[in-house]
């Protein structure tokens, strides 16, 4: 009996350290208890065991470890209809607003829309988040923004009408706004030419009276660009339907790098070389950044990307690709516009007075070719890497590109070539496909031919192009073979092979057509043969190392205009002029730029007087006055260089 009491009474225990009802177990306890006394047990031993129980029921509590509880949700934890369950946020500022819902969260705060209790007025609540809160200088600027946003009167300023503090929490109250960012827009794709102008005109108005109250935004960018719900038009946009928003790093004219809570402020995409380089700011930051939004908005893609630091270096001394170069259907003069407004001297940019006038003036977008030549360039790029440019090397027209799509291939191009009727040829390595393909000026892929293969009309590595009397002759660099096909892609007949020369070639590498003669590069032999279009070998060009040397030079690249034939000679980095004959004309340096590699092959192209030569992999055209044998500036082409031709504009 004594051990039974004694087990109750360890049961009755862990009920209680484990928070479970101890009555049933008190009850069989006291049963027991009785029983034992009633039993003959004596009082001195039966009683303590129920004294005890007692005892151990009444004891106060003892912590034992944490209990669980029922989670929690957290404060600011939404229901799924968007709409908030009671917040601590919503608490402290019920009196004055009843919160709505949440409609945004950024990266300092936290939006949500409200209703104005004693104006009855929807408007956004802007609210710090948390973490933010306890640091003074950050509450000094969300409030500064508040004061700041309280002086403009601009109909594209998103207005403030009230700030303050209610039980700790911080808040701004402006007037709430439905529509979507520029930085949406953007992503997808939805904006044309001009409504990206009409847009950015807008903002630039704002700016302007921004900067007349003595302000600087200091973080332009199309997340802080809103275009109302409604407000875009096929000509344009509604010119109260774009607010410039986010004025919270905004301050005086004149102002240094600032940092908030160990993070660097500003995005580094949009900053201004100034900016970058932590030095004194004005207006013209502000300017510059509405440049990169601009570049932006027009090409759907920013002019520098990167980390943190490789973009800061970018800004600071790189110059970005003309967004005329990214997308040809962009007006020149707003392609200029843009490039002025990323002018990396702060003195070099455009008032935004001028900015206004460009992005609101009568240009339109120009359409055709409207000149009688072109440079038809392949180049290593994921966009457009077939380009026709015109002799000043302005974008006309983008074609192809890396891709699966219709007109897109796995690989930059091998060759171009242009044809009496304007076609643009090119060829591409891709196993297993065909190699060749015909576009049309504007970009609509017409044919493929030339399956890959070694049968007759099959190729596997097309080099080179040439196009004359409507026909394609291709050369193989696999085969040392040139096949004739019409321009249909129909298989004619096929010469040359593997040899030593006289119709034969080692390693052929460029293939070029005039005057009823095809010129072959014969890299290996270390030559240039002259055939006959049917195949036959009439004659070869080559340079002895010395007058007592049969060793020949190497040859990297060859252009025939007329009856002068362009040879470069590449341990010399010189261009060799030579007629029909082989007699030499004329000798001068082809110069070697940052980042050229003097041993790579050269595109060789006289035109009118100018020879126009790319070294492989350069993105840059060489150009060379004919009669004075002297280096024009060049033209930068942004992308590396793989093929180069002349197209001859049908129309």
């Amino acid at each position: 009996m004594h051990l039974l009491l004694a087990f109750l009474l360890v049961l009755l225990t862990a009920a209680l350290a484990s928070r479970l009802s101890p009555w049933p177990l008190f009850l069989l306890l006291a049963l027991l208890s009785g029983a034992a006394w009633a039993t003959g047990v004596r009082s001195e031993v039966a009683l303590p065991w129920l004294l005890l129980g007692l005892g151990v029921l009444a004891a106060p509590k003892v912590y034992l470890g944490p209990r669980r509880r029922p989670r929690r949700k957290h404060p600011t934890q939404e229901k799924r209809s968007g709409r908030l369950k009671t917040t601590e946020e919503a608490e402290a500022l019920s009196q004055r607003y009843e919160i709505l819902e949440k409609v945004g969260v950024g990266g300092m705060a936290t939006v949500y829309k409200a209703k104005d209790r004693k104006t009855g007025r929807l408007v956004a609540l802007k609210v710090p988040q948390e973490r933010f809160v306890g640091d003074p200088r950050f509450v000094r600027r969300f409030h500064r923004e508040a004061e700041v946003l309280a002086k403009m009167d601009h109909p594209n300023i998103v207005k403030v009408y009230d700030h303050g503090q209610v039980d700790g929490v911080h808040f701004i109250a402006m007037e709430f706004l439905e529509g979507e960012g520029l930085d949406k827009l953007i992503e997808e794709r939805r904006l044309s030419i001009k409504q990206a102008a009409a847009i950015l005109a807008r903002v630039a108005d704002a700016l302007k009276h921004i900067h007349a109250q003595g302000i600087v935004h200091r973080d332009i960018k199309p997340g802080n660009i809103m275009v109302l719900k409604g407000a875009l038009r096929e000509d344009g946009v509604d010119p109260r339907g774009v607010r410039l928003m986010d004025f919270g790093i905004a301050a005086g004219k004149v102002l240094t790098r600032l940092t908030i809570t160990g993070a660097r402020i500003g995005t580094p995409v949009y900053m201004s070389p100034e900016q970058a380089k932590g030095q004194k700011l004005d207006h013209r930051s502000d300017i510059y950044s509405l440049g990169i939004v601009l570049y932006e908005a027009l090409t759907g893609q920013p002019p520098f990307t990167g980390g943190y630091e490789t973009v800061i270096h970018q800004q600071i001394f790189q110059v970005p690709t003309p967004p005329k170069q990214l997308k040809p259907e962009i007006p020149q003069p707003l392609s200029d516009l843009v490039l002025k407004m990323l002018e990396k001297d702060p003195a070099k940019r455009p008032s935004l007075d001028e900015v206004m006038e460009g992005l609101s003036g009568s240009w339109e977008e120009e359409r055709g070719l409207p000149h009688p030549y072109y440079l038809l360039l392949g180049v290593e790029a994921k966009k457009g890497t077939v380009r026709l440019l015109d002799l000043t090397g302005t974008a006309a027209r983008l074609l192809s590109g890396i891709g699966s799509a219709p007109g897109q291939f796995p690989a930059p191009p091998l060759a171009v070539a242009a044809d009496d009727e304007g076609g643009i040829w090119v060829s591409v390595f891709e196993h297993g496909a065909k190699l060749l393909h015909r576009f049309s000026p504007e970009g609509e892929l017409l044919l493929s031919a030339g399956p890959y293969g070694m049968k007759p009309g099959e190729f596997l590595f097309p080099v080179a192009l040439a196009a004359v009397d409507g026909a394609l002759f291709v050369l193989d660099g696999e085969t040392a073979t040139i096949s004739r096909l019409d321009l249909k892609g129909q298989y004619q007949g096929r010469f040359g092979g593997q040899g030593p020369g006289r119709g034969t070639f080692q390693d052929p590498k460029a293939l070029v057509v005039s005057g009823g003669f095809l010129f072959v590069l014969d890299y290996g032999n270390r030559q240039v043969q002259r055939l006959s279009l049917e195949g036959q070998y009439l004659s070869r060009y080559a340079f002895r190392r010395s007058k007592e040397s049969e060793e020949l030079r190497l040859l990297g690249g060859v252009g025939v205009e007329g009856e002068r034939l362009y040879l470069y000679d590449v341990e010399a980095a010189k261009v060799r002029v030579v007629d029909l004959s082989g007699a030499l004309l004329a000798s001068f340096a082809l110069p070697l730029l940052e980042g050229e590699d003097r041993m790579s092959l050269v595109e060789l192209l006289p035109y009118r007087g100018v020879l126009y030569a790319a070294r492989r992999g350069s993105s840059r055209l060489h150009r060379i006055d004919l009669k004075t044998g002297e280096a024009l500036p060049p033209l930068e082409v942004y992308a590396p260089v793989r093929a180069l031709a002349l197209w001859k504009n049908p129309a």
